[in-house]
């Protein structure tokens, strides 16, 4: 598996662990509260408006039964007169009206039914409801007082996030300062020997050498101008033309996200090999080497993402600060030193 992919993976489980972190209990069932009363609601105003529709039902079979008996009335009014055919009128009013209102009583029947299930259902819920309002403070008090002993212990424990990190920067100082005591005695070695006390320029040094020095000389003072100019704002990097929507995502560890046409990928495999190389060998400068010249490739030919593009990284880069000792950490976790590459 490649340095990058690996990378990635890693960096994926960190993202993961941060928003479980974010996760809060306290809010978690505030929320799920929240959610029971207005579901609580929904079924308060389906069963207005179902009992809306059985109240307009029974209104209009009452309505059809006062127009039935009015009609019943006028035949009897109409057949004492001696008009049959007033009354016969009536009469077939009255019994069409009539089986109407007979279609309406299943309907009633049905609606009724209807209302009396969510009565019933809406009384049970309620009590869900007051039960979850019980228990909600006394689940958040648990959990508050669970977080307090939890971290509590942590800070005992010496495993707290601000611990590690401290223990972490421990480390990194001290190496630095083996470091500079091992440069610092292997200098003292050398002015013991007499090795250092050749004149640096000029003297006994050939025209080669000369030309070879001032190479190097200029090199350093160029890459220092350029810093300095960076950091005072004196030349501002130019703009990379825009790339479409695809290509390589690639994000360096503690920087930016650069967007990278699809034709670098061989060169970006190409470093990945190094990479892995220099990793197993246990090379340091062949590692920073490496990781020097792709970080210097993915910043001058890609073109930086902007903080509130959300694009994936494909590919993430360790920041060229990180000691190989630390890469190699980061990398054996999951025993990838033993797989290929």
């Amino acid at each position: 598996m490649s340095v990058f992919r690996r990378f990635s993976n890693i960096f994926q489980q960190k993202s993961n662990a941060a928003l479980d972190r974010l996760e809060d209990p306290s809010q978690a069932i505030d929320l799920s509260y929240q959610q029971l009363l207005e579901q609580q609601q929904k079924l308060r105003t389906a069963l207005v408006e179902a009992s809306t529709g059985q109240k307009r039902l029974e209104n209009q079979a009452a309505e059809m039964d006062k127009r039935i008996g009015q009609l019943n009335t006028a035949a009897q009014q109409a057949m004492q007169s001696g008009k049959e055919d007033l009354a016969t009128q009536a009469l077939t009013q009255a019994e069409v009206l009539g089986q109407q209102r007979q279609q309406l009583n299943p309907q009633i029947q049905s609606i009724a039914a209807q209302v009396a299930k969510l009565q019933q259902g809406i009384q049970r819920y309620q009590q869900r409801v007051a039960a979850f309002a019980n228990q909600r403070e006394a689940l958040k008090a648990s959990y508050e007082a669970s977080k307090a002993t939890s971290a509590a212990g942590d800070t005992l424990a010496g495993i707290g996030e601000h611990t590690s990190d401290a223990a972490m920067m421990m480390q990194r100082a001290q190496d630095k300062i083996a470091r500079t005591q091992a440069h610092a005695d292997a200098v003292d070695s050398l002015l013991d020997s007499g090795v250092l006390d050749a004149p640096l320029l000029g003297g006994g040094g050939n025209a080669l050498d000369d030309q070879i020095t001032a190479t190097v000389v200029d090199s350093n003072v160029q890459a220092k101008l350029a810093a300095m100019k960076s950091q005072l704002g004196l030349a501002a990097p130019a703009a990379a033309p825009a790339l479409p929507d695809g290509g390589i995502v690639v994000r360096i560890h503690g920087d930016e996200q650069y967007r990278l046409s699809e034709p670098a990928r061989p060169q970006l495999d190409a470093y990945d090999h190094r990479l892995v190389d220099a990793v197993r060998s246990g090379d340091d400068a062949a590692f920073h080497a490496a990781l020097g010249e792709v970080t210097a490739f993915v910043k001058s030919t890609g073109t930086q993402l902007s903080h509130e593009d959300l694009s994936t990284s494909e590919i993430i880069l360790p920041s060229t600060d990180m000691s190989l000792d630390e890469v190699t950490t980061m990398l054996q976790q999951e025993n990838w030193m033993g797989q290929p590459a």
